[in-house]
């Protein structure tokens, strides 16, 4: 089992901050870059917060071409945060993360990125099913971390409202610190978070990195039951117990395979060092 893992805001090195470096960064904004390029394949990705709140089911984007830059800078004018779902992170960006937290590479599984105007929140608090790498683009943005944890949360039916804290909850702080370009850091699968932009907007990656559970395996085997007609039946409960118990009995565990990104092997020259929305970045007015 990784350590990494196992983090929590007591053993998590009081979560430390990472220094990509110029060529680390660079990745990142390249990747980026290539995939905002592809804008008639943004639409059904974008999705637009304020505080938790989801504007998305307003959206009316009706160009392919040439919309995502004026778009953002009239979304951050009115306050509201933009999120890029399943940002395509190329092979060099993703050994970025591994050098610069030893996460390793075939972790990675999903990103999205977040762009979000000055003295924003874009969520509420709220902790991750699975661990998340933060790699800081553009701006500053003020990390918070509580001292809530969620004990290794999964999606199950009905389940997610673990992700967030109790109807009038207030969870205690934990610690507070403000990232800039090139930083990048560790929130632990279920610690409590949320983040606000800091003086100007502020534009990040947030890394999904989920290795194989134990959870995993089974859902597995329960997948290939459900195709077993005998398993399906009626029986009394002492019959359905032993049909169960005999199936498990005639099965190995199955080896759940690691949910990787696709993307990530995929090489990659590096690009500039720019994102090549950051006029409409600039355009919005600091705080």
């Amino acid at each position: 089992m990784l350590a990494v893992t196992q983090l929590a805001p007591k053993d998590a090195g009081d979560f430390p901050v990472f220094k990509m470096g110029a060529d680390g960064l660079a990745c990142f904004i390249d990747a980026v870059n290539q995939d905002i390029a592809r804008e008639e394949t943004l639409r059904p990705r974008i999705a637009v917060y304020r505080e938790g709140k989801n504007f998305t089911p307003q959206l009316q984007i009706t160009q392919d071409k040439g919309w995502f830059r004026p778009f953002v800078q009239s979304v951050l004018s009115q306050g509201i945060s933009v999120v890029v779902n399943d940002i395509g992170l190329t092979r060099p960006a993703c050994m970025a993360v591994e050098a610069a937290t030893g996460v390793t590479v075939d972790w990675v599984m999903q990103q999205n990125l977040y762009v979000t105007p000055p003295e924003v929140q874009g969520f509420s608090p709220h902790c991750d099913v699975h661990m998340v790498v933060v790699a800081q683009l553009y701006g500053r943005k003020e990390w918070v971390i509580y001292d809530k944890v969620a004990d290794n949360p999964v999606f199950t039916q009905g389940g997610t409202e673990v992700l967030f804290p109790e109807k009038g909850e207030v969870p205690a702080i934990h610690k507070r610190f403000v990232v800039g370009p090139g930083d990048i850091f560790v929130i632990p699968r279920g610690v409590f978070h949320d983040a606000c932009a800091r003086g100007e907007c502020s534009v990040h990656i947030a890394i999904g990195c989920a290795g194989i559970r134990p959870i995993d395996c089974i859902w597995a085997l329960a997948g290939e039951a459900v195709n077993d007609s005998n398993l399906r039946a009626d029986m009394t409960p002492e019959d359905a117990a032993a049909a169960a118990k005999a199936f498990l009995a005639s099965r190995p565990v199955p080896l759940a395979q690691l949910p990787r990104n696709p993307q990530a092997v995929v090489p990659a020259p590096k690009g500039p060092q720019t994102l090549s929305f950051e006029e409409s970045l600039r355009a919005v007015p600091r705080h």
